[in-house]
């Protein structure tokens, strides 16, 4: 590629392609160690597709936002926000999902042409996007300050109207984190009318209180990805553990541990089933909607994935 804008052009063309056809163009565009990541990535991407006996039928990338954040003579680093989008084929349904993509893209000019040589994920937050809070405290006890089970009734249609409706936006009456997919599933519980469990200590209960103002304060199980699931397993949310995704109906969550280290990093919620009666889910951080369930797709994906399945009653 002559400039680096045919080189970005391409490769945003090669990369909307590639999901729904095989395609050996990456190489025109990529440096050696990037193309070799981007072959591994579409490899491991093909094959589930193969497993689920999915025909991919249409793809599209709109980009919402482009800003050069380095112009020098050999090297350009530029920052893009985009939404991906394809449609595929499951035994003769036609079922859609879409993604926000927020990266930062480096190219250099190597050998009289430019070559992409990196690509990172950028958390793609507003001004008042803060960081959750980490707590590791698992012995917990929860006694005079837990609501009786029977307490409310979960309205499943609700949280899952709330999934689609914030999936790709954040909802004022919240802060936005950086690492946002807890704060979000915990508002869509919210939304299907189970109930804060306000205590004094964010190490117990499960609650939000402050709006979006600067002081606003929550219960690390409303917030983080670890003491959420094991608030679920243990906490004033009834919640029941399945044994596989196939179980679990709509509005209900699954939890991830993608390094399967016992340290859990992630949070969704099902909003549709496949064809197959596979979850479909809506997350936050990389905005995500009708995403299949087991992430094979996601950078954060190795072979130690592990999960928690929860049916909320």
């Amino acid at each position: 590629m002559t400039t680096w804008t045919e080189a970005l052009e391409f490769y945003l063309q090669c990369r909307t392609k590639s999901l729904i056809t095989k395609t050996d163009e990456f190489s025109r565009c990529l440096s050696g160690e990037k193309a070799e990541s981007v072959e591994q990535s579409n490899s491991q991407r093909w094959q589930q597709l193969k497993e689920r006996r999915v025909r991919p039928l249409q793809s599209k990338l709109q980009i919402n936002d482009f800003q050069v954040e380095k112009d020098g003579k050999d090297e350009i680093v530029v920052r893009i926000k985009a939404r991906e989008w394809y449609a595929y084929q499951l035994e003769k349904r036609w079922h859609e999902q879409e993604k926000d993509i927020h990266i930062r893209v480096m190219l250099r000019h190597i050998k009289d042409r430019w070559l992409i040589v990196r690509e990172d994920k950028v958390n793609g937050t507003p001004q008042k996007a803060v960081q959750p809070v980490f707590q590791p405290q698992e012995d917990v006890s929860f006694n005079e300050e837990q609501p009786r089970k029977g307490s409310y009734v979960y309205n499943r249609l609700q949280a899952v109207r709330y999934a689609e409706a914030w999936w790709n936006e954040y909802n004022p009456n919240f802060r936005h984190f950086d690492v946002d997919c807890t704060n979000f599933i915990s508002q869509c519980l919210y939304a299907g009318g189970i109930p804060f469990h306000p205590t004094s200590n964010r190490a117990t209960g499960w609650w939000y209180r402050g709006g979006n103002s600067p002081s606003a304060l929550w219960s690390y199980s409303w917030a983080v990805a670890h003491s959420f699931r094991w608030h679920l397993e243990r906490g004033h949310i009834k919640a029941e553990s399945k044994p596989s995704a196939d179980q679990l109906s709509l509005g209900d969550v699954i939890c991830y541990d993608f390094d399967g280290d016992g340290r859990w990093q992630h949070s969704t919620i099902v909003v549709a089933k496949d064809s197959r009666g596979m979850p479909l889910v809506n997350a936050h951080t990389t905005n995500s909607r009708h995403r299949y369930w087991d992430y094979r797709d996601s950078t954060a994906y190795t072979p130690k994935i592990q999960y928690r399945f929860f049916h909320i009653m």
